[in-house]
Formats: structure tokens, C-alpha cells, sequence
């Protein structure tokens, strides 16, 4: 419900009072792992530039609410109010997006080919049509294999992606990572 709260929240007062190169105070502790223009330089960890909003104030609350684990992101969200949510939020999303292409170049066409299966959901160029769903495209490949690990072991939840990638492995994994980090966003 707090997910929802926050989406309509973003909807409704969305102030679009920063320009984008404004950072605001609530992001100077993103930027170590993040970059400060919203691109990762380790490709452990996502790049939040041109992230859609609602995706991201879910993930923040996720986090600090302690329903999605992860122990290097929790010090760091745990006093975000819901307005300091909406603030980084809006600020990530207004960024630009960033081609990784940091994925196996022969596995792309394998990638391409299993992306199928995402494409109901995550759109046909790796943007989504809501933006309650993350963008892959030109995400970090370590990233996004990393995430659908988390997926097939439970570490993360989502019942439709379990029952999407349940026949797939590590391969299948690090070919949709692949295809996906070279998307051009």
C-alpha cells in the first residue's frame, strides 16, 4: 500500500523543481555507488539515471522498510522520509540514461532471442509502459544477472518473475543481461 501511496504521491506533486544537474542534498550519499550523474561506475550496482520514478520510490521504500534485503543499501535509506523518497526519485528519473554495454557480446543474439519472454512486461526495447517497472535497457549486465539470481532464489520476490524465469539458469541469465545492457535507453 505504502508502494501505491508513494506513485500517486510522485503523480499528483510531482514539482519538477530541479533542474537535472541540481542534485539535491538527499542524493550526495548516492553518489559513491551511483555516480553523480546517476551512472554506476562498478557494474555491481544499478545506474538510477533516467530510472522510471515509480519503480524507484518503490525499490527506496522496499529498502528501508526492510522488505527487499540489502545489507549496503540499508544505513543509507533507513532515515528517507516518504518526501525525501519522492525527492530522489524525481531527481534519478530526470537524468539521462546510460548505455552500459557491459555484457558478453556473443551471448546478445541468445539474449535477443529469450528477451521474449520479458517483453509482455519490461516492453519491447526494455522500457516498460508503466513505470512501476524497472527500464533494463543499457543497465549493467553483472547488475541485471545478479537481480535474476536473486529472483530464482527467492532473495527477491515477485511471483510473476519467478514464474517467468523459473525454467532459466545462470546462461540464460547472463545472455538476457547481455542483450539488455547494450540496449541504447
Amino acid at each position: 500500500m505504502k508502494t501505491w501511496i508513494l506513485v500517486g504521491f510522485l503523480a499528483l506533486f510531482s514539482s519538477g523543481a530541479l533542474a537535472a544537474d541540481e542534485m539535491p542534498a538527499q542524493a550526495q550519499a548516492c553518489v559513491a555507488c551511483h555516480g553523480s550523474n546517476g551512472v554506476s561506475s562498478n557494474p555491481e550496482w544499478p545506474n538510477l539515471a533516467g530510472q522510471n520514478a515509480g519503480y524507484l520510490a518503490a525499490q527506496l521504500t522496499a529498502f528501508r522498510d526492510g522488505t527487499r534485503d540489502n545489507p549496503a543499501m540499508a544505513p543509507f535509506v533507513a532515515s528517507l522520509s516518504d518526501q525525501d523518497i519522492v525527492v530522489l526519485s524525481e531527481y534519478y528519473a530526470g537524468l539521462s540514461r546510460a548505455t552500459a554495454a557491459d555484457g558478453d557480446p556473443t551471448l546478445v543474439a541468445t539474449g535477443e532471442n529469450l528477451s521474449a519472454y520479458c517483453k509482455a512486461c519490461h516492453g519491447m526495447q526494455g522500457i516498460p509502459a508503466t513505470t512501476d517497472w524497472p527500464i533494463l535497457a543499457g543497465q549493467h549486465a553483472p547488475y541485471l544477472q545478479k537481480q535474476l539470481l536473486a529472483y530464482k532464489s527467492g532473495a527477491r520476490v515477485n511471483s510473476h518473475m519467478a514464474a517467468v524465469i523459473a525454467r532459466f539458469g545462470e546462461a540464460e541469465f547472463k545472455a538476457l543481461a547481455a542483450y539488455y545492457s547494450q540496449l541504447a535507453p
